[in-house]
């Protein structure tokens, strides 16, 4: 599974999210982005669903 930080979008692979995110070192909350679906490479076997990791335009550099 791949694993998201709600903190700052970090992403890791494996099967459960850490204690702490290594990229921000904080305890955060983390969202499985894994792909579930055909359309974008798999049921969950290693690679990420873009719609959930990508960030939008017009919220880039922006706070």
């Amino acid at each position: 599974m791949i694993w998201k930080c709600s903190n700052c979008g970090y992403n890791i692979d494996g099967p459960a999210p850490p204690e702490q995110c290594p990229s921000c070192n904080e305890k955060c909350h983390f969202v499985d982005v894994s792909c579930y679906i055909p359309d974008c490479g798999g049921s969950g076997g290693g690679t990420q669903d873009e719609r959930l990791t990508r960030v939008p335009e017009d919220t880039r550099g922006k706070p």
